[in-house]
């Protein structure tokens, strides 16, 4: 079977870049989006489009594409995209897409929009009109473990959540927008969300005009899930830490390192039982081939044989939280709906 004809937009460090981590390479099989597509017997990878000519020679001389341009026109014309891989900024993503005729399936790389663009609704609204299904990045949704978590496992393991503890950094469009997603997956929708802080900017987010702050969210079920925020110039982490009815489950190290603590009897007191810091099952990672089961998904949704795990609808809840967030710490903390 042929594969589908596929367009990548943006050659940078999360369609190509993060493939040369060596470290990342001890644990991701499929780092980047040239490793997944390189590999997939789905797709037929024909064509990137960026402007800079350093990754224009990426493409060209690492990942043999045999389409290499600036233009978007140009590539349109020479590889008549099935698929396309959105990984450049927002800004013009959904005017490209406009611009193919034979399109089945997108997968978009977060953000959905610049600080200036709507971009995300612009491409919402193109693709609803053709439709045309679009996938986003947050792989955490193709996890083996996550998904077996998300559909009962995480009750099974530690009972109904009763506190839920979340911690990012790099900005509240970038990695908290994955932890955003991670709890509505594990957990529950969102209903409210409340500043707990003065926004800052986030420097070092890859995100243009990004801001971080802590945070809380209320969910649909009443829960509450607490979030901090730390400097990575110090060290990285973005986790969640989820304290159920019956034991402890903690997420670490972005997928890493996923640890079960259970409940026991309380070594201090009597009658009373604690969960045991000293005794957690360290579950094994399955992270290593996630992207690539993003694409397996991406295929399935292009030959309109499967559902998108991670649909556009979905993420632009997840923007919609981080922009009442910010709202609510503009207003001094006010707890907002999300609607």
């Amino acid at each position: 079977m042929t594969g589908l004809r596929t367009l990548v937009l943006g050659f940078g460090a999360i369609a190509s870049g993060l493939g040369r981590d060596e470290k990342m390479a001890r644990y991701f099989d499929f780092a980047c989006h040239a490793q997944a597509l390189a590999a997939h017997p789905g797709f037929d990878w024909r064509g990137v489009v960026d402007p800079a000519p350093s990754a224009q020679a990426d493409a060209r001389d690492n990942w043999q594409v045999p389409q290499v341009t600036a233009e978007v026109a140009d590539a349109v014309q020479a590889v008549r995209p099935e698929v396309v891989i959105l990984a450049a900024p927002p800004g013009a993503r959904a005017a490209a897409v406009a611009a193919m005729p034979d399109l089945k399936a997108v997968l978009l790389e977060k953000p959905l929009s610049g600080p200036e663009d709507n971009d995300g609704d612009d491409l919402a609204a193109i693709c609803a009109e053709r439709n045309i299904p679009v996938l986003v990045n947050y792989w955490r949704r193709a996890d083996r473990l996550s998904r077996t978590l998300a559909s009962g496992g995480l009750v099974e393991r530690i009972g109904r959540p009763q506190a839920v503890f979340g911690l990012y950094g790099k900005g509240l469009a970038n990695n908290c927008s994955h932890m955003i997603d991670f709890v509505r997956m594990l957990i529950g929708e969102v209903a409210t969300v409340q500043a707990l802080g003065p926004a800052r900017a986030a420097a070092d987010s890859s995100v243009p005009g990004d801001q971080a702050l802590p945070f809380a969210l209320t969910l649909e079920d009443g829960q509450v899930a607490s979030f901090g925020t730390v400097d990575f110039a110090h060290y990285r982490e973005v986790g969640l830490d989820i304290w159920g009815e019956t034991g402890r489950l903690q997420f670490l190290l972005e997928g890493l390192s996923t640890t079960v603590f259970p409940r026991a009897e309380n070594r201090g007191l009597e009658n009373a039982d604690e969960i045991s810091p000293d005794a957690g099952e360290m579950l094994e990672p399955t992270v290593t081939d996630s992207l690539y089961r993003i694409y397996d998904n991406l295929a399935a949704v292009a030959l309109g044989s499967a559902t998108p795990w991670s649909p556009l609808s979905s993420a632009l809840v997840n923007a919609r939280i981080v922009d009442r967030i910010l709202q609510s710490a503009a207003e001094d903390g006010r707890r907002l709906t999300v609607d």
